[in-house]
């Protein structure tokens, strides 16, 4: 192999494991409070819980509810995407998006419910 040859597969290298890394990075962020995610100014995952009654659709791609975070600040969201039927039956809800104004713009939404096992034995299920 050619000096040339070895630099280029090196750098191939360490272009494609920054890239594996960055990936990563993205894939386990953490959730954060609506409060941190407003400092932050940028993309974030919330926690929370849908408030119930809340549910506005705006089109038929797009509606607006309000949530609550784990510190128990509730605050307006506005999800570009279709709403999920079980939205307000959640465990929990999980938001990605970042502030716009006062207002949280999602782009994806993720609705935990309880698994089938929960529903049918909720007494012998621990709760975290």
């Amino acid at each position: 192999m050619k000096r040339y040859d070895k630099i280029v597969l090196v750098l191939l290298f360490v272009v494609f494991t920054a890239g594996v890394i960055i990936t990563a990075r993205g894939a386990m962020s953490t959730y954060v409070t609506f409060a941190e995610a407003r400092r932050s100014g940028r993309p974030a995952q919330v926690k929370g819980l849908a408030v119930a009654g809340t549910a506005e659709e705006i089109d038929s791609n797009a509606f607006s509810f309000h949530m609550q975070d784990e510190n128990g600040e509730i605050v307006p969201v506005v999800a570009r995407v279709k709403m999920p039927a079980n939205l307000f039956a959640a465990e929990s809800v999980v938001v990605t998006g970042r502030f716009e104004g006062d207002v949280f713009a999602a782009s994806k939404i993720l609705v935990k419910c309880p698994s089938k096992y929960e529903a049918e034995h909720p007494a012998s299920v621990k709760k975290e």
